[in-house]
């Protein structure tokens, strides 16, 4: 065989080995997100490698080429018009690379897609398919092992001491992890006929795998899961009982599951304010779910949100990673009491509806719907609960995405997912395989010898391209924020300048954490060494520098104007801070600062008028409360401030 083909096949099938493993990389105290940024860069670097080495197969083989498909084309079109909303969107920079917390973006589909074109030609080609899936499950147990132990206390729980995250750091990651796992395991045990010792083997393997997940799901609380876990199941079986015909048991079984499912759901909402159930912190979770209060509450008022930036830019939306955008000039001051910058709608398909309008979320919603014409009209070679657990796993899938939003792990599982789906969609006798002409002779030696070490070229220059400047500006950023040396902080000043100069897709981060870690301990009124005098100039030149490139993101403009006033220099503090508040007019923490940069002029006129303000957009809101009361007994206004008090009480305050 062609040396140039026998190496490109063991640098891919090296990388398949090498992707299931990505969720467990944590970088620790080097990086900065640890749990996100490892993951992405080794899912881009691993895809960057397999798919250079991946242009030499298909260059050697014509097997290796991808063939035509409905879902290969929706899969590009998908990545085409991502690509056009990322560059007429509010932020191009940020919607293709996005930013150290998220790791997304339009670079991520990019891989994404180029994971899917390798796994659905080389896997097929090579007959690897059923391995690599048991082989992700296999992995898939080392995960769930890992967060049965912190279950146990025996390794730490790194979200909030309770619910178990796995390696991946957030519950909701770890459980949508786990409901892959779950039904890639269940379509492994209806593949099985029961009638060899060997199969009722792996049927009790596979379901000691679904156990398994199932118990770390539960544990990790997270409801979006846990509801499409039953959804999907419920899918899955509905659709048996309707179109399975040939087995009466199997038809019946299913149907009896369906009416169980009905039933289960049933009696908890029925129960749900049960003692056991309250005193459960998993179950107890289940049952809050409410849209008038909590997190239920807020996620309403965030799509509603989205809904009016979709309604402003409904064709293409505002771009991957915008949603900031949105949230902000929509902000609803109701949301008081949540995270005051959200950054995803916690809803995959509003996040879609922003990020890419109605094209982008008609692309989305057509992967959906291509996989499952695929299975039920071109993957003949499944039978119908075949089909059904497939299809209940992305009706799962779909469920949850209501609730939550992607992240690497999840998106790779998916990718494999519908590569598979693709690869079914296709598969001949394999007699009939077209094998294609090998290359040969010397000129075609020759060509190939060019084509190899063009790819070695091409991977070299996408993990340089592609990777270091964020890499190392990551790194340097972690470095700045921890590292102390003795010379002093000079040291770390010159490693902020050092990030900075990487220029890559962190800047705006290293900025306010270079402008948070400048006011760490400043007190003007005790003067200030020359050493912070000089970071204080360095983070002043660089925020503004990010407010001038990005004039119209209201985080920036209010991250600036407060810096600012409390460095000294209130008047342009203020300029900012206005800006900020035309650009998201009802957010209470912005005109928080701005009128304590007012009341730092001494100005308590437009003080009062900034804080009443500020009350007025939601007047439970205690903290906007207590700012007014005391602004108005400073203006000598007792007896409003007491008519205020007495209308809206606030615990342990009293004037």
């Amino acid at each position: 065989m062609n040396i140039h083909k026998i190496l490109a096949n063991a640098v891919v099938l090296a990388g398949f080995l090498a992707v299931p493993f990505i969720p467990f990389i944590i970088l620790g105290d080097t990086t900065f997100f640890p749990f996100i940024v490892g993951k992405n860069f080794a899912f881009r670097i691993v895809v960057e490698i397999m798919f250079s080495a991946w242009l030499v197969l298909a260059f050697i083989d014509p097997t290796y080429r991808p063939k035509k498909s409905y879902l290969l084309g929706v899969f590009a079109a998908f990545i085409s018009i991502i690509t056009m909303a990322a560059i007429f969107g509010e932020n191009p920079a940020k919607s293709f690379w996005s930013n150290f917390e998220r790791m997304e973006g339009v670079v991520t589909y990019f891989h994404l897609f180029a994971y899917f074109i390798v796994a659905t030609t080389v896997l097929t080609a090579r007959g690897f398919w059923r391995p690599y899936l048991n082989f992700n499950l296999g992995v898939g147990v080392i995960m769930a092992l890992y967060g049965v132990m912190q279950w146990a206390g025996a390794l730490e729980v790194v979200q909030d001491g309770i619910r178990i995250n796995g390696t991946l750091g957030n519950a909701e990651y770890l459980s949508t992890y786990a409901l892959f796992n779950i039904f890639l395991a269940g379509f492994f045990i209806v593949r099985q006929s029961f009638t060899t010792a060997g199969e009722r083997a792996r049927v009790a393997i596979y379901g000691a795998i679904i156990l398994i997940q199932t118990f770390v799901l539960y544990h990790a609380g997270t409801r979006g899961a846990t509801l499409g876990l039953l959804a999907g199941l419920g899918l899955a079986t509905f659709l048996v009982a309707i179109f399975e015909r040939n087995n009466k048991a199997v038809q019946k079984g299913a149907i009896g599951v369906l009416l169980a499912i009905v039933i289960f759901v049933g009696g908890f909402v029925a129960l749900r304010d049960a003692s056991f159930i309250q005193n459960s912190p998993v179950l107890s979770r289940l049952a809050a779910i409410s849209p008038s209060e909590g997190t239920g509450k807020a996620r309403l008022m965030v799509w509603g949100m989205a809904i009016e930036g979709f309604k402003e830019r409904p064709i293409l939306g505002w771009g991957m990673d915008n949603f900031n955008y949105v949230f902000n000039k929509y902000y609803d001051p109701n949301m008081w009491g949540q995270e005051q910058w959200f950054d995803r709608a916690h809803n995959v398909f509003f996040d879609w509806l922003i990020a890419g309008g109605a094209l982008g979320l008609f692309g989305y919603l057509s992967l959906f719907g291509c996989a499952i014409y695929c299975i039920w009209r071109r993957a003949d070679e499944l039978s119908i609960v075949e089909k059904s657990v497939f299809t209940g796993l992305l009706g799962g899938y779909f469920f949850q995405n209501l609730f939550v939003f992607d992240n690497i792990s999840s998106l790779i599982y998916f990718g494999t997912i519908l590569a598979y789906i693709e690869s079914m969609s296709h598969r001949e006798i394999e007699s009939k395989k077209p094998q294609g002409k090998l290359k040969a002779g010397a000129e075609e030696e020759d060509l190939t010898f060019i084509v190899s070490g063009g790819a070695v070229i091409l991977a070299l220059v996408l993990i340089y391209t592609v990777n270091y400047n964020g890499y190392m500006q990551n790194t340097t950023l972690i470095r700045a924020l921890s590292e102390r040396s003795e010379i002093g902080a000079s040291y770390n000043l010159g490693l902020f300048k050092d990030a900075i100069g990487y220029n890559s897709f962190g800047t705006a981060e290293i900025r306010e954490q270079l402008a948070s870690f400048s006011m760490n301990a400043f007190d003007q009124s005790k003067g200030i060494s020359d050493m912070q005098k000089q970071f204080l100039a360095l983070a002043g030149s660089e925020i503004e520098k990010q407010v001038t490139e990005l004039p119209r993101d209201a985080r920036h403009q209010l991250f600036a104007g407060s810096f600012l006033a409390k460095t000294g220099e209130i008047d342009k503090g203020i300029t900012y801070l206005t800006k900020a508040l035309e650009l998201s007019p009802t957010k209470q923490t912005i005109l928080f600062e701005l009128g304590s940069a007012y009341y730092g002029k001494k100005d308590t006129v437009k003080t009062e008028e900034i804080f009443k303000r500020a009350f007025e957009l939601a007047p439970e809101f205690e903290t906007a409360e207590k700012y007014y009361l005391q602004i108005l007994m400073v203006n000598g206004k007792r007896a409003e401030a007491e008519k205020i008090l007495k209308a809206h009480p606030i615990p342990n305050v009293s004037l």
